[in-house]
């Protein structure tokens, strides 16, 4: 019996001895963080993993950490990734911490190479843009912002078929009736429409200047929209044209811009206004 038990456990040793050592990942496969202009209102992130090696790699799993947010953001479909090439791995990412102090972050990969080993390492990687301090705070001033007041817009898109006249949106500012303050400082036109005033020119700002806190009754904005410029492309290529900035400050000390966002409706509405106003194929 106890003859047995030895050739066992010399047998499991011996198996133990013959496993492969997991794989390092080589040192000219890095990773960097971005964002494309589509990704700003999904809140997605781009993990960029360029191999550098003369072989292949395969990202099984991809985990995005960072003190800015609450949870991972996680990408856990296999990519292969040739030699020399680049791919980029898109995450949602999940609410914000909001003044968490000095900020961390790093991508575990879990990875086949093509020798068929496998491993899983730790990397910081390189924001390319600089943005994941300005996501955070965008997110924070956003939260911020919502938690004192709600904005949306009302009654549609007004606007007159063959008109060449500016159409109307109107934005809705209902507080919350949580405690602090929403000041709103001006709105702001979009890449793809310019805010007018009362004669239907183009202009840079529309001054707001209204505070919103509990018990204050619900503000209204108009904003008068014409074209920002007449091309024939401009709606097909719109990613961001149809989300209208306002410049705010909240009570806890944060400031910059909000985008408000409109629903399938009204950004149908608008670019048929753009079309129409533009005379363009289609209007």
């Amino acid at each position: 019996m106890l003859a047995r038990l030895l050739a066992a456990t010399l047998a499991v040793v011996a198996l133990a001895g013959c496993a492969p050592s997991p794989a390092a990942l080589p040192d000219a496969v890095t990773v960097s963080v971005f964002q494309n202009r589509f990704d700003y209102s999904t809140r997605t992130l781009q993990l960029k993993v360029a191999n550098g090696t003369a072989s292949a790699i395969t990202v099984t799993r991809a985990s995005f950490e960072s003190t800015r947010f609450t949870e991972p953001a996680v990408w856990d479909r296999p990519q292969r990734i040739p030699a020399g090439g680049a791919r980029d791995l898109a995450v949602g990412l999940p609410d914000p911490v909001c003044d968490a102090g000095t900020a961390a972050d790093t991508v575990t990969l879990s990875f086949t190479l093509d020798d068929g080993t496998s491993g899983t390492a730790a990397v910081t990687p390189a924001d390319e843009q600089a943005r994941l301090d300005a996501i955070n705070d965008e997110d924070c001033l956003t939260a911020s912002a919502a938690a004192v007041a709600t904005i949306a817009p009302v009654d549609g898109l007004r606007w007159m078929p063959g008109a060449h006249a500016p159409a109307t949106l109107e934005l809705a500012v209902l507080p919350t009736g949580a405690d602090g303050e929403l000041t709103i400082v001006e709105a702001r036109g979009t890449v793809l429409l310019s805010l007018a005033d009362g004669s239907g020119a183009p202009v840079t700002t529309l001054p707001v200047d209204a505070t919103i806190a509990a018990g204050v009754a619900q503000t209204r904005i108009p904003l008068l929209l014409v074209p920002h410029r007449c091309d024939p492309h401009a709606v097909e290529e719109d990613k961001r044209g149809t989300f209208f900035p306002l410049e705010v400050s909240t009570h806890d000390g944060r400031s910059g811009t909000v985008y408000i966002a409109v629903d399938d409706d009204v950004r149908r509405a608008l670019y048929e206004f753009y079309a129409d106003y533009c005379g363009l194929p289609g209007a």
